[in-house]
C-alpha cells in the first residue's frame, strides 16, 4: 500500500491562506472553489433555488426557474455563485478585510 496515495486530494482540500473577514466569527475563503465545496449552500423549494451560507443565517441570492422543468442548469448555479462570491469580496454582503 502507498501511504502516498491521498496526498493530493488532501492538499487540494486544504483551506486557503487568504480570507475575506467580515466579523470574528465569519470568514470566507477568496478562493472560489474552496468556497463553493465548503462554505456555499443551495436549498430547493419547488422552482425557487436559494443561495444561502453555511456560515451564518444568510440568504445571498434567490434564483427562479422557469424553465428546463422548474431546474436550474449546473452552468447557472455556477454562474450565481461566481457572482455571490464577487459580491462577497466587494463588501456587499458585510464590509470587512482579507485576513491570512
Amino acid at each position: 500500500m502507498n501511504s502516498y496515495e491521498n496526498v493530493e486530494f488532501i492538499i487540494e482540500d486544504l483551506p486557503p491562506s487568504t480570507w475575506y473577514r467580515i466579523n470574528k466569527d465569519v470568514e470566507y475563503s477568496t478562493d472560489f472553489d474552496w468556497f463553493l465545496k465548503h462554505q456555499a449552500l443551495i436549498v430547493k423549494s419547488g422552482n425557487e433555488y436559494i443561495f444561502c451560507s453555511r456560515l451564518e443565517s444568510k440568504v445571498f441570492k434567490i434564483k427562479i426557474a422557469i424553465s428546463g422543468g422548474y431546474e436550474l442548469s449546473d452552468s447557472k448555479k455556477i454562474e450565481t455563485w461566481k457572482e455571490v462570491h464577487k459580491e462577497i469580496l466587494e463588501g456587499k454582503h458585510g464590509i470587512g478585510r482579507i485576513v491570512n
